[in-house]
């Protein structure tokens, strides 16, 4: 299409310091597009192209043994369910009520239903990270990761997806928000000590300092991910637990949507 894609990973960001305002990232060359306000299938394919490639190159960037592929998917084959934003509560999660990503500061099932209907394309986007990630002893530490890994993919995808015209994209993952440490081994060792943990930023009046990056729990805004999937051609996900032996683990998985337009 003549147009020349500068991921966003080769942006040069500032570093993150808790507490302060980052500068903007700086600005490079990138050839401008029209706005578009309707589905278009060339734009729509080169924006899958380039999904694919953002995905291959953050799993290589990462040094990740992951793999993971993007597919375009109609919105009316998003499932939305009540019971999962629940699921949040009951038992109540770990991250609930930790960041503006989770309940109950996340979009409601309702507010996103109404946000998906108001699209008609999106790309699916599948991570399957090692089965070893998802179980003990290496769970508490890879999760976050992957989880950081998948949210970068969906930047890079919602920010592709802007610079091709659609200026109303918009992306969300699987699983809490892992920025500012959230998750990070000493965060995890303050949690089992019951010792004070840091408050999202966001939550204490002040400026995410992820602003760029932190995207909502897709659980968090009540979307079945696991029916999601599945409706859209994807092998079915499996119930894992952190305890079980990483050898009974057949694959594992995580999910994130871009909206398009």
């Amino acid at each position: 299409m003549g147009r020349e894609a500068i991921p966003e990973v080769d942006r040069e960001w500032s570093k993150i310091e808790y507490k302060r305002r980052p500068t903007m990232p700086k600005q490079k060359d990138r050839p401008p597009s029209p706005i578009v306000m309707e589905p278009n299938e060339e734009i729509l394919n080169e924006l899958l192209k380039r999904s694919n490639d953002i995905i291959n190159d953050a799993i290589t960037r990462q040094n990740s043994k992951g793999t993971g592929h993007a597919t375009r998917i109609t919105t009316d084959k998003i499932v939305m369910d009540p019971r999962v934003r629940w699921k949040c509560r009951i038992p109540i999660c770990f991250g609930y009520g930790m960041t503006l990503n989770c309940p109950p500061h996340s979009p409601t099932t309702e507010e996103m239903t109404e946000i998906v209907n108001s699209y008609k394309e999106a790309i699916l986007i599948t991570f399957n990270p090692p089965p070893k990630n998802a179980v003990f002893p290496d769970y508490p530490i890879a999760a976050p990761e992957d989880i950081n890994l998948l949210n970068q993919m969906v930047c890079r995808i919602e920010a592709d997806a802007t610079y091709l015209g659609y200026y109303l994209a918009m992306g969300f993952k699987g699983g809490p928000c892992c920025g500012c440490g959230f998750l990070s081994p000493q965060y995890l060792r303050d949690s089992f000590k019951r010792n004070k943990l840091p408050a999202c930023p966001s939550l204490e009046g002040e400026m995410c300092p992820q602003y760029l990056k932190a995207r909502p729990a897709l659980e968090a805004c009540g979307v079945d991910v696991f029916a999601t999937a599945i409706k859209c051609g994807e092998k079915s996900a499996y119930v894992i637990n952190p305890e079980h032996p990483k050898e009974s683990v057949p694959y594992a998985v995580w999910h994130g949507i871009v909206l398009v337009v």
